[in-house]
């Protein structure tokens, strides 16, 4: 796990995340959180911030020119959006699959997704400070701005959770300390 993790690892809750979303400038009605359960599979290998875009069925659409690539491309995608064009998709990760692991900020089971042409999960956390302004931000305002689909975006915090159990939530903090 990347050592810069470790060195802001705090335990974040519904309140200190509010806070600080308000602070970068963002809306918090729409983040969610991790269970436990799959935190590390989820963090393994993303970009924080990063995202990734589904279709309505919950195919994963690859916007990114190659594997290696950065997000760079995502404002430009996010514009481009049209509920008509047909893209490059792979049912993994399948969106529903992956909205059935996240939580809101209390722990508790999200309600089934609201219909749209294309759902948004954007990886943040509150140690990344101004790249969320710069980039989380930006990317949720583009997709309120794309009149040409019906755009779901969900924001899914990577801080370790206060609402996770205390044995869990310790065991994955350990994982930080190696």
């Amino acid at each position: 796990m990347s050592s810069c993790y470790d060195e802001k690892l705090r335990i974040e809750n519904e309140q200190s995340l509010i806070r600080k979303a308000k602070r970068f400038g963002f809306g918090t009605n729409n983040i969610v959180s991790s269970n436990s359960d799959n935190f590390l599979h989820i963090l393994n290998g993303q970009g924080i911030p990063d995202a990734k875009i589904y279709d309505k069925f919950g195919n994963y659409i690859e916007f990114k020119s190659n594997d290696s690539a950065c997000n760079a491309e995502l404002s430009e995608f996010i514009q481009n959006l049209h509920k008509d064009t047909i893209y490059k998709t792979s049912e993994y990760p399948n969106f529903f699959e992956e909205y059935s692991k996240y939580r809101d900020l209390k722990g508790n089971d999200l309600p089934k997704p609201n219909s749209a042409d294309f759902y948004i999960v954007i990886f943040w956390t509150a140690w990344t400070g101004r790249l969320n302004k710069t980039h989380v931000k930006i990317w949720e305002e583009l997709a309120k701005e794309n009149k040409n689909c019906e755009i779901e975006v969900l924001k899914l915090n990577l801080d370790i959770q206060n609402h996770w159990n205390k044995e869990e939530r310790e065991r994955i903090i350990k994982v930080f300390s190696y």
